[in-house]
């Protein structure tokens, strides 16, 4: 079924919301998601995915920093604080912070992550959120938030092999590489949700 949203996608522009058309499952309406998408699309890539890197690191702990609670939001609906919690959920599952369950299935394992960390390397705007990242509670101290993400983003590169990291819960089993790519990507995207 897969292959009738891949038929409507005709452009480079277009393959950018195949991760998001694949997810949500509206195959007989793909063509229209293309064209919603595409109209609601920033394309802003990071400039470097190794989170390894220290001056890759030492970037995204300064924009980090640069994140304050009444940072402006660009889109979406989460507040800064659930924002910083659904980034600190989304990488500290993989570091033992969280136990997340294992959603993922052999689309988002295979395609969906070759597609997000080495083709297009962003989150297209209106990818839906995997159920477990979802931040319901607006209960969140910003200060606290903020300190726990700046934690688990020193944990996560001090981490020397693949063993040190579990799955996560959309991608599945990815390499210490891997995970460095998608923080990267991930944080990239939440940040400039905030003007940063």
């Amino acid at each position: 079924m897969y292959f009738y949203s891949v038929f409507y996608i005709q452009s480079f522009q277009d393959w950018e919301i195949l991760p998001g058309l694949i997810y949500k499952h509206k195959i007989l309406s793909g063509f229209l998601e293309c064209v919603k998408y595409k109209e609601t699309m920033q394309y802003q890539k990071v400039t470097s995915t190794d989170f390894f890197n220290s001056t890759s690191y030492a970037s995204i702990m300064e924009r980090l920093d640069h994140i304050q609670p009444n940072s402006e939001r660009q889109w979406g609906s989460m507040t800064v604080a659930q924002m910083l919690h659904h980034l600190s959920l989304a990488i500290g599952s993989g570091l033992g912070y969280y136990n997340l369950p294992d959603t993922s299935n052999v689309i988002t394992r295979t395609v969906n992550q070759f597609l997000i960390l080495d083709v297009l390397k962003r989150f297209p705007m209106g990818t839906k959120t995997a159920p477990p990242l979802k931040v319901a509670s607006d209960d969140f101290d910003f200060e606290t938030e903020k300190t726990q993400l700046k934690e688990i983003l020193t944990k996560a590169y001090q981490t020397q092999t693949d063993e040190a990291w579990g799955k996560h819960t959309y991608f599945g089993n990815m390499s210490r590489k891997d995970w460095g790519k998608l923080i990267m990507i991930h944080c990239n995207h939440h940040f400039q949700q905030f003007s940063n």
